[in-house]
């Protein structure tokens, strides 16, 4: 008989997590009788790809952080009615397994499970969490019965607060299409891209900085990426601020869909990530599938993985002279250009094709299931 299996996810907010979690769901629905549970706030591209997937899901008036000071204030407020309305669902469905992406935010299906005697998985996404909750963690970690890790360097900023737990570790990986390689158009323009929300952690000023310094070349950056309401403010200093330099090389695109994305992938040169925290970045694996050479901040095992496969140059991102100079190393040697992008391919289709770590997180999940 399947157990019945649960997917949680307090924050819809689109992104790298989500995009791997309905990548897990293909691989799990057939053998669970598998469930999805979210927030009915902010999920309108996170909702539409779930009932792409056809699989049985539920949305709940649960209230997630953001920066935004009333989404703390509701956060606060709500805390245990919200616990009271998740465990009622729990009970109401006969949950047996949950599996949590929210890493130590889970902090309100963790409480809700607890009653229920329900196994809980918690997948942990990020290298860096609020002290609160990484305190309430030390505590909470008794209710976990499997953590499961995005990257070495994620395991390593929580080890010492989880102990001697049981955890395995697992890169966010992507579906890779082998078949035929993208043929680019000719174009007069050098493309950088990168794709993210826009959020200040993303370090997007230092775009705009970028952007200013090599605006005598015909180098174009890209920015792919969601403007969530928590963000509008910083957005608006960006706006601000590009029109104070008067940029006009450097474009933004407001949540593309997948078809838009591989467009500007498939027309693009580097791949820039200026990311301050990452763990396992579905972004810039994305990027590398399409043959880019990479250039990014040191997140996730990135160092790690291009000391052994030299995909492209990993730097300081308040290092704005490095980051110039890679970019027009990259941008002037073209044999360069093309001997990373190779690289980049070879080694998402050895370490990060979805089919080969699906073995490893399916077997794992099984055990503790």
């Amino acid at each position: 008989m399947k157990k019945n299996f649960l997917i949680y996810i307090e924050d819809p907010r689109f992104g790298g997590p989500h995009q791997y979690t309905l990548n897990v769901m293909d691989f799990i629905k057939n053998k669970f009788n598998l469930k999805v549970l979210f927030s009915d706030f902010e999920n309108k591209i996170f909702l539409k790809e779930v009932k792409n997937k056809k699989v049985e899901f539920n949305t709940l008036p649960i209230n997630f952080l953001s920066s935004k000071f009333l989404n703390i204030l509701k956060y606060s407020l709500f805390f245990f009615y919200d616990i009271y309305i998740i465990r009622s669902y729990l009970k109401r469905n006969n949950i047996n397994i949950i599996y949590s992406v929210s890493g130590f935010y889970s902090l309100k299906i963790l409480l809700a499970s607890l009653l229920l005697k329900i196994k809980v998985i918690v997948h942990f996404h990020d290298t860096f969490c609020n002290f609160i909750f990484l305190k309430l963690g030390f505590f909470t970690k008794f209710f976990i019965d499997l953590f499961i890790f995005s990257s070495a360097r994620s395991y390593s900023f929580y080890k010492n607060f989880i102990g001697e737990r049981k955890y395995f570790i697992t890169q966010s990986s992507i579906k890779i299409l082998k078949k035929k390689k993208i043929k680019k158009r000719l174009k007069k323009n050098f493309n950088i891209i990168s794709v993210s929300n826009i959020n200040p952690v993303k370090r997007i000023e230092v775009f705009l900085e970028l952007a200013k310094k090599l605006s005598y070349k015909n180098i174009k950056f890209h920015i792919v990426g969601k403007v969530w309401k928590s963000q509008i403010n910083y957005n608006n200093k960006i706006k601000q601020k590009m029109k104070m330099y008067g940029l006009s090389n450097i474009f933004f695109y407001n949540h593309l869909n997948k078809k838009g994305i591989e467009k500007i992938l498939s027309n693009s040169d580097l791949y820039l990530c200026l990311s301050k925290h990452e763990s396992s970045p579905m972004s810039i694996w994305e990027a590398m599938s399409y043959s880019l050479p990479i250039l990014s901040t040191d997140v996730g095992d990135l160092k790690y993985f291009n000391r052994k496969f030299n995909f492209g140059f990993i730097v300081k991102a308040n290092k704005i002279k490095d980051l110039e100079k890679q970019i027009l190393k990259i941008y002037y040697n073209k044999k360069l250009r093309n001997k990373l992008g190779q690289n980049s391919k070879n080694f998402v289709l050895k370490k990060i094709d979805l089919r080969k770590t699906m073995r490893n997180f399916q077997k794992n999940i099984f055990i503790y299931a």
